[in-house]
């Protein structure tokens, strides 16, 4: 009898683009609704929805702390625009005075700020702007959004960003000439003040820096593009390229940095830690700033590129999640109903971990904090202590009253009609959430080969894992004669860690699976395995 183990249970994340048996003893064939920590594997947390009843079906939303701390929410639909105030915890209508805006769910929205001022970009309208009010410096729920102030009316672009004190936009299309589309056209603006927008984008006034550069090495169209440390990074669907600041006469100098890599849609760029995270055609990417390198190599790119649906490619979108240090890349599968993102592929940027989750049919994700800050935290003099007293002649403990503040996701759902706040709780919303993760195609031999000879039979498994509520789990055993064959399950096995220590099991085979689930409002967190094995023999031969 030996307990072979299974350790650092998250160390190596999912796996599904290499046979089982040929993974190392940590990695997962399957799961969902799982995540990688620490070297341990984490049932998602929850989402529930908040900021009371969204007034539109929101397809894009927009985070903004202002200079004195206030916190907005900009929620984007097709036709209107409204804004969250976190601290009065109202919406407001801040649509232009102009009238209702003709946004697709195709094509949706971009958002930038530069100074302080939210820029809204769908392809359809002028590019709108949210303007500093001038007697306080901050933005007024009660200023409503206008047509870009100096740009050109006819035109319309695909993306437009922010690159130091420019406002940078992407394929270009010029309503005047019947829809003259310059798709490989880059075009920005002087240098704007902090708090105001640019002054021009007239590339032919010689007496200001705006310009615009056409990137014809390939066919491709301009996609998006965003900030990389010192230098702004173009993405078309065929290509990379540097925008770099050299300065008068010249402005900005191009170069290119990959002639095949390219991105699914716009949105599909996020920053981190110096680098660039790509939802590309095919692959995810990291641009480092000088190289384009796979992050799916022989993990994740087959099994996830199969169940993306290639009709909706355009819906998918990226999301930074920094505090938990981890890329979502969303999009729509073969499972949506609704046609918007179901499901996102998360990536942990320190541990180089893969899993997947369930999300509620989205059209975006926005970062940033829901909650009040100025209400949060306060200091003040121990009880009964005068309050002209100063922090270097008090005596004992100072009064604290701290509620952490942390960014958080939030999800936007036209679907809907809600935004949801990701991390709280335990369910999808109201519903109780499915989560699991699986192993098959384990050998247990040293070589990690198939053993043709020998079955051996599991007698019980010992988990290291901890979950709430006292609640239990669901342990399924799974066994093969040879790869050629399914794996035949037994289960489910209860397991509660409060009370039991191993799960009580019986099965033969040559080749072992595990499965763990949970379809109940519960929380749980897995160390690691032990599985308790003998040797029941011989039984033929087979060729693997």
């Amino acid at each position: 009898m030996a307990l072979i183990p299974l350790e650092n249970a998250g160390q190596t994340g999912i796996v599904q683009d290499i046979q089982p048996w040929q993974l190392p003893i940590n990695a997962w064939s399957d799961g969902n609704n799982v995540r990688m920590e620490h070297g341990s594997v984490h049932k998602c947390k929850g989402y529930s929805s908040v900021m009371a009843t969204c007034p539109i079906a929101p397809y894009h939303v927009v985070y903004l702390k202002d200079a004195s701390g206030n916190k907005y929410w900009i929620a984007c639909g097709l036709a209107a625009v409204h804004v969250y105030d976190v601290g009065a915890t109202t919406w407001s209508d801040i649509t232009r005075s102009a009238g209702a805006y003709a946004a697709t769910a195709s094509e949706g929205w971009t958002s930038t700020v530069i100074g302080g001022v939210v820029i809204l970009n769908n392809f359809i309208d002028a590019p709108q702007f949210w303007a500093i009010t001038a007697a306080t410096g901050l933005p007024s729920t009660a200023t409503v959004l206008a047509d870009l102030t100096n740009w050109t009316s006819t035109d319309r672009c695909k993306s437009m960003r922010a690159f130091r004190s420019f406002l940078v936009s992407l394929n270009i299309e010029d309503k005047s000439v019947g829809v003259l589309k310059q798709s490989r056209v880059v075009k920005w603006s002087t240098e704007a003040a902090i708090q105001t927008v640019p002054s021009s984008w007239n590339e032919n006034d010689a007496t200001v820096d705006a310009g615009e550069y056409e990137l014809a090495d390939t066919k491709g169209a301009i996609l998006d593009g965003l900030p990389l440390r010192d230098t702004f990074m173009i993405y078309k669907d065929d290509a990379v390229y540097s925008m770099t600041y050299v300065g008068t006469p010249f402005i900005f100098s191009f170069r290119q940095l990959s002639p095949s890599v390219g991105i699914l849609s716009k949105n599909c760029v996020a920053e981190f830690d110096g680098g660039h995270f790509l939802f590309g055609n095919g692959d995810l990417y990291l641009n480092d700033g000088q190289k384009i390198t796979s992050l799916l190599p022989h993990k994740m790119r087959d099994h996830v590129f199969s169940i993306l649906d290639g009709d909706f490619l355009e819906k998918s979108f990226v999301v930074a999640d920094y505090g938990r240090t981890e890329m979502l890349a969303c999009f729509v599968s073969a499972d949506s109903v609704s046609n918007q993102c179901d499901k996102a592929l998360i990536w942990n940027w320190v541990n180089n971990t893969f899993s997947i989750r369930n999300i509620p049919e989205l059209a975006d994700i926005g970062y940033g904090s829901v909650k009040n800050e100025a209400a949060y935290t306060t200091w003040g003099p121990p009880p009964g202590v005068p309050t002209a007293v100063t922090w270097s002649t008090a005596t004992g403990a100072w009064a604290t009253s701290w509620e952490n503040v942390e960014n958080v996701l939030l999800f936007a759902s036209p679907t809907d009609t809600k935004l949801y706040r990701d991390g709280v709780g335990n369910k999808e919303d109201t519903a109780n959430m499915t989560a699991y993760i699986e192993r098959t195609g384990l050998t247990f031999t040293a070589q990690n080969n198939p053993d043709q000879s020998t079955v051996k039979r599991i007698k019980a498994i010992w988990p290291k894992m901890t979950v709430t509520n006292s609640d239990t789990v669901n342990f399924y055993v799974g066994t093969q004669m040879s790869t050629e064959e399914g794996v035949s399950w037994k289960g489910p096995f209860a397991f509660n860690p409060d009370t039991q220590s191993k799960v009580s099991c019986r099965a033969s085979g040559k080749l072992y699976g595990v499965k763990i689930e949970t379809t109940t409002d519960t929380d749980w967190r897995l160390e690691g395995l032990e599985f308790e094995l003998e040797d029941a023999g011989r039984r033929g031969s087979r060729n693997y």
